[in-house]
């Protein structure tokens, strides 16, 4: 009886095997919606891949795709910290924001990660495929969390284990902030960002839609000005107008602009400058405020500057794990320090 049981048993295995063996999906495109809604049909892991977009470039790297990148996005190589994490950065294309169809065509990139929607329907029209990958989500980012992990796994189905684990690390973390803060009364207080990828002065920021006004509202519980002012440009009465009791700083001009605020008038003389409320935001291989692989730390450390007496994460711990888990690199104590507080991997400014 035991010897029918184990026939049957392999039988059975042998029509599963040949059932799967006849429905394994070797499509060799998939059809995906990129963030603007478009849906576009584009190769099904591509191997030569022009990441123009900034938010994708970290991402492609910490998600095991290195050989599958061709180029990235000049800005995003110009960062001490790119060759530190991936010391292979010479292999890497250095593309301008947009690049003609005929230089994608020459150099035979499979897909393009392209920044805006334009850029993205013109390549197409020329015969390339391409999709857009937005730093901003349509109408806000509330949707738009999860969304660039989840196209990179659709379109590199082997990268299913790793962009799992960064999605549970993510949703653990808002989790905790939501029931943190949930369980307190806080009153509402405004925030404004100051964006310094480049050397723009303090009246340079993100306006709405941006990951940035997504977490701050939705799970900080905070009011962020930029959304309520007509350009990314205020000037310096709209910014003293509103006033904001929190200000934020990021990119590699940070220090200079950290220095400007509490130094320059009228600047020196907002509450947020006055009360000691001004923080700055980490860069690592991108700025930690752009939808990256460290998007959970990046609101782990954000929580222990906004609100001390509820959140005390270890940063220094939670970025050594995460560049060992994503970029297979160990930092020590003295580069996390750095990286912390927006210098470069040898401790100077990142700014010349």
């Amino acid at each position: 009886m035991k010897k029918k049981v184990v026939i049957v048993g392999i039988l059975f295995m042998m029509v599963f095997v040949l059932w799967g063996c006849n429905n394994v999906d070797d499509s060799k495109t998939v059809t995906v919606v990129d963030m603007v809604g478009d849906t576009v049909e584009v190769p099904k892991s591509p191997q030569k891949v022009a990441v123009i977009a900034r938010a994708a470039a970290d991402m492609m790297i910490g998600f095991g795709l290195a050989d599958s990148v061709d180029g990235i996005y000049y800005s995003v190589l110009d960062n001490p910290w790119v060759e530190f994490i991936y010391p292979n950065i010479d292999d890497f294309y250095s593309y301008d924001y947009n690049e003609s169809a005929e230089l994608f065509l020459s150099r035979e990139v499979d897909l393009i990660l392209a920044p805006e929607q334009y850029i993205a329907e013109g390549l197409r029209d020329s015969g390339l495929n391409a999709i857009t990958v937005s730093l901003y989500g349509n109408p806000n980012y509330d949707d738009y969390m999860f969304y660039l992990a989840d196209l990179i796994n659709q379109i590199w189905p082997e990268t299913d284990n790793i962009v799992n684990q960064w999605k549970t690390e993510l949703n653990f973390t808002l989790d905790e902030i939501t029931n943190g803060l949930d369980s307190e009364e806080i009153d509402t207080r405004s925030i404004y960002y100051v964006r310094g990828d480049k050397d723009r002065g303090i009246g340079y920021t993100d306006t709405g839609g941006s990951l940035l006004q997504t977490v701050y509202e939705t799970y900080f519980k905070m009011e962020y000005i930029g959304s309520s002012f007509e350009s990314n440009k205020p000037s310096a009465e709209e910014i003293m107008l509103r006033n904001p009791d929190v200000i934020v700083i990021g990119g590699k001009f940070q220090n200079k602009l950290i220095d400007d605020i509490n130094t320059l008038e009228p600047y020196r003389l907002l509450s947020a400058v006055t009360q000691n409320q001004v923080h700055n935001i980490p860069i690592g291989f991108v700025m930690w405020e752009q939808n990256s692989v460290v998007l959970p730390i990046f609101i782990s450390d954000q929580a222990n500057k906004l609100y001390p007496d509820l959140f005390d994460y270890d940063i220094s711990d939670l970025t050594k794990t995460s560049f060992e888990t994503y970029f297979n690199i160990t930092l020590t104590d003295e580069q996390i320090s750095y990286m912390l507080n927006g210098l470069s991997p040898n401790g100077s400014q990142m700014y010349n």
